[in-house]
């Protein structure tokens, strides 16, 4: 055998209540027409046709105490679609259905307990796709259908204990395939399902009928009271029964995964929750203790071919029961598997997760994606982690199936940068494609060419995300068959990513009913260095640049980083290194001799003037330190003198 392990995260309901779970997948084709059946803890998974039309003859044991399955020895009477089988305590009986030579009417009997398959004797009359096919009583009723386009309405009885078959009252109202029926404290139910055409117009039942065992007869009961319909599931519990999704009056499916519980005492129907996503064609489904598992069938709207499984609590017996548990419910009386006892962090975004606990103590630490280290110019104080794996995992959104049209797109909004180092996939079978991101105006801003193989697939892409909304990530290449979940449960988007990425949604008509394709996005956030001028001497020297980049400006000799002398005694913009006069203003810096010493000096050196022959200057005016003109040189006051021949001499009057 083959055995396959389904991970997740179960955190168990504390109280009853009536809320659909999308709990996996089984590890084979999705499928329409499986043959499902349900044994103490075990629900079944047999044949059916999956996208590529093939027949099937796989059998797929599901565990629901421990979540996981097993493959087991197919069924002998080889691939088969709308088939359909019952099951007791110990046996299931299988048979009817299509292969790919007709109608066989072969008839089988399967051993729970030990795998085993036993062929029991033939139908004797017509083989035929989709009947009824009720177990009550020690017996097997089976009729309706239908073979080659014709609609059947004969009704059969298998005895188990003599293995012999038997003709019954035909069912008189009205020839019919794919109709719903359930058996009730042993009393066959049967109803709905597809009728011969009228006036070229499709003809769908919503009619209702209750066998008599003993007297061979038929009871017409209340009508359906909602919209007609053909090619769901159904099952019993507790003394009730049950009709579950399919096709509406005009053979298209319903505008919800319809589910309507059938009272007999009262002859009257009541509706219940639908199932997550758009109603299915030829689902499958089981009951296992309270709880009713719905898996397989196609929605057509979404080109979906399930291989999933749902669940729902159907009543409040079940629980757990020990009262050692941390979720001991003291009102069950059926132990579902359920018991609690590790209470911890639950939330996988967190630094604390704790992979065993199933009741959350409520001390999660969320993660923060960042940079840690101080030196570092993106330097986050409540960072905890540089790299991480976040979004949803394909399992984890709801349900769905491989999706082949590459037109949508996941959109995404992001509030820090970041870098996508990874993201993952999910692939029918090898081929290459082409991943782009386009920013929020449709301009590529990133593309990658990747070659998928069947099954996981972690693509590096290394690109980083600035700051940003509306960005969308989509395949534009070839798309042979990738993941996507195509019954997003509700209140999911926005989706977070650690607080630096938000899915938004998609870009179809339905943005938050759809998950295409990317699951698991690894982010991160390296510690980014300052580059900058790290010289003190600079001008524009960065005290935060822990990386030089060679932009260092440095001032010219003598002068300030503003262009100032650094000194400049008599403030005439020379500075002191460079002016021959440091007392006096003489920014034209006349040296008449050639001395080094200019001449505002020599004619107040109080030595006398040089020797050299030069004109007696003539005084122009006399300012003020604050360059004012003053007609007097009043005693106690420095003034500057300015002459005709551009001399400047400073002179304080005693």
């Amino acid at each position: 055998y083959f055995s396959y392990l389904l991970i997740f995260i179960f955190i168990p309901l504390l109280s009853f209540s009536q809320n659909w779970e999308f709990i996996g997948f089984y590890p084979a084709d999705g499928r329409h027409h499986p043959i499902t059946f349900s044994y103490d803890k075990f629900g079944f998974v047999i044949a059916g046709q999956n996208d590529a039309g093939e027949y099937l003859n796989d059998v797929l044991r599901y565990n629901s105490e421990e979540n996981t399955w097993v493959e087991l020895s197919s069924f002998p009477g080889g691939p088969r679609g709308y088939a359909y089988g019952v099951a007791d305590d110990f046996y299931a009986y299988i048979g009817f259905g299509s292969n790919y030579d007709g109608y066989p009417t072969d008839f089988w009997r399967y051993d729970l307990i030990n795998d085993s398959w036993l062929e029991l004797a033939s139908f004797p009359y017509l083989g035929r796709d989709h009947p009824a096919m009720i177990l009550a009583d020690d017996k097997i009723f089976v009729g309706m259908g239908s073979i080659d386009g014709e609609n059947l309405g004969d009704w059969w009885q298998y005895d188990i204990l003599n293995d012999n078959w038997s003709e019954k009252t035909n069912f008189n109202f009205g020839d019919r395939h794919h109709p719903f029926y359930f058996s009730i404290n042993n009393i066959p139910y049967v109803g709905f399902g597809h009728g011969n055409s009228q006036n070229n117009d499709v003809l769908i039942y919503n009619d209702f009928y209750r066998y008599n065992i003993t007297s061979e007869t038929w009871t017409q009961l209340n009508d359906f009271p909602s919209e007609a319909r053909v090619a769901g599931t159904q099952f019993s519990y507790n003394g009730k029964g049950y009709v579950m999704s399919g096709d509406g009056d005009d053979h298209q499916p319903l505008d919800s995964g319809e589910l309507w519980e059938y009272n007999p005492v009262s002859d009257t129907w009541s509706q219940l929750p639908s199932h997550p996503g758009g109603a299915r064609w030829a689902p499958g489904s089981f009951v296992i203790d309270c709880t009713v598992y719905l898996t397989s069938g196609y929605e057509s709207p979404s080109d979906t071919y399930y291989n999933d499984i749902l669940k729902f609590q159907l009543g409040e017996d079940c629980g757990c029961t020990d009262i050692n548990a941390l979720n001991f419910d003291n009102n069950a009386i059926i132990n579902d598997a359920s018991c609690c006892y590790i209470s911890g962090c639950t939330n996988p975004n967190s630094l604390n997760y704790d992979s065993l606990a199933c009741i959350d103590d409520g001390e999660c630490i969320p993660f923060v994606l960042g940079c840690s280290d101080i030196d570092f110019e993106n330097y986050n104080p409540n960072a905890n982690v540089a790299s991480i794996y976040s979004g949803p995992l394909y399992t984890e959104l709801g349900s769905g199936g491989y999706h082949y049209n590459d037109n949508w797109d996941m959109v995404f909004n992001c509030y820090e940068s970041v870098t996508i180092k990874s993201i993952d996939l999910y692939a029918e079978s090898g081929f290459s494609t082409q991943i782009e991101i386009l920013d929020e105006n449709n301009n590529q801003i990133h593309q990658a060419n990747i070659f998928l193989e069947s099954g996981f697939n972690q693509v590096d892409l290394n690109f980083q995300i600035d700051v940003g909304e509306n960005y969308k990530i989509g395949i534009i290449g070839n798309n042979d068959g990738l993941y996507r979940n195509s019954s997003v449960v509700d209140n999911v988007f926005p989706i977070n990513l650690v607080n630096i990425i938000e899915i938004t949604g998609n870009t179809t008509d339905n943005p938050l009913n759809y998950f295409y394709y990317f699951y698991n996005w690894q982010l991160e956030i390296g510690c980014y260095n300052l580059s900058g001028c790290t010289n003190e001497s600079a001008c524009n020297y960065d005290e935060l640049a822990n990386e030089d980049d060679g932009s260092c400006i440095f001032p010219e000799m003598y002068l300030d980083c503003i262009g100032n002398c650094i000194n400049d005694t008599d403030q005439d913009q020379v500075c002191d290194e460079e002016d021959n006069c440091i007392d006096v203003i003489n920014p034209v810096q006349t040296d008449s001799d050639n001395d080094g010493e200019g001449d505002a000096c020599d004619y107040d050196d109080g030595i006398g003037i040089d020797e050299i022959s030069v004109d007696i200057p003539t005084l122009v005016k006399m300012i003020d330190v604050f360059g004012r003109e003053q007609q007097e040189h009043i005693k106690g006051s420095l003034l500057f003198y300015i002459y005709d021949n551009g001399l400047v001499e400073k002179k304080f009057l005693h």
